[in-house]
C-alpha cells in the first residue's frame, strides 16, 4: 500500500515558478483554496495532516516520510481608507533527519530517509551561505530550498522551532537540531521592507 502511495505521488511532477518581479511563488498542480473563517483555514490544516504520509522506523514508529508545507496567502482591506495590504504566510514542517545506522531504513524507508536528509542537508547550506553572506545562495540544490527562496532571503522574516527528544537514543539527532538551530538564529537575513 504504501509504496504504491509512493509511486503515485512520484509520478506528479509539481513545477515551481518564481516571479522576480513581484517576488511570488506558484507552483503548477495544485489546489488553492479560499478561507474565509478560522474553521476553513483549520479544516484545511486538518486534512493536509491526515494526507501527510507516515511510516514506522527503528528510529520513530510514526516518522514523517516527507516535509509538508502550507502557504496562506492574505489579502487585507481598511475600509475605512481603502488601503489594501497582501501577505504571505508560509508554514513548513520539516521531515526530521535520521542517521541510517540508528533508523535501519531498508527499501522504501531507505529511499525516503536519503531524500529527506539531502534536502535538509540544502537546507543547512543555504542557512549556511545566509550566515557567511555569500553572493550565491544554493537555492535550487533542492525543490524545498527553490520554494522558500523568497521566504528565506526575500523581504520577509523567518521563525524556526525546533523539537528535540529527551531520550538518550536521540542524543545524536537532538545535538545537530540544537546546532542548526543556534546557526540558523546567528543568520541576518537583512532588513524587511514595506512594499
Amino acid at each position: 500500500m504504501a509504496d504504491s502511495y509512493l509511486k503515485n505521488l512520484d509520478q506528479q511532477k509539481y513545477e515551481i515558478k518564481h516571479d522576480e518581479a513581484t517576488m511570488k511563488t506558484t507552483i503548477t498542480d495544485v489546489k488553492t483554496i479560499k478561507l474565509t473563517d478560522i474553521g476553513l483555514l483549520e479544516e484545511a490544516l486538518q486534512k493536509a495532516y491526515k494526507n501527510r504520509y507516515t511510516a514506522s522506523t527503528n528510529a520513530n514508529d510514526r516518522s514523517s516520510r516527507s516535509h509538508s508545507v502550507f502557504l496562506v496567502y492574505i489579502n487585507g482591506l481598511n475600509t475605512r481608507t481603502g488601503e489594501r495590504v497582501n501577505g504571505k504566510l508560509v508554514l513548513v514542517d520539516l521531515a526530521g533527519s535520521e542517521r541510517l545506522n540508528h533508523s535501519q531504513a531498508t527499501g522504501a524507508r531507505l529511499r525516503e530517509t536519503q531524500a529527506i536528509n539531502k534536502s535538509l542537508s540544502a537546507l543547512a547550506d543555504v542557512i549556511t551561505a545566509l550566515f557567511d553572506k555569500k553572493s550565491h545562495i544554493p537555492y535550487r540544490n533542492s525543490k524545498l530550498t527553490y520554494l522558500l527562496q523568497y521566504s528565506l532571503g526575500g523581504n520577509s522574516k523567518t521563525l524556526m522551532f525546533v523539537n528535540a527528544s529527551p531520550l538518550a537514543a536521540h542524543f545524536s539527532e537532538t545535538l545537530n537540531s540544537l546546532r542548526f538551530a543556534a546557526k540558523v538564529n546567528q543568520t541576518t537575513m537583512g532588513t524587511i521592507k514595506r512594499n
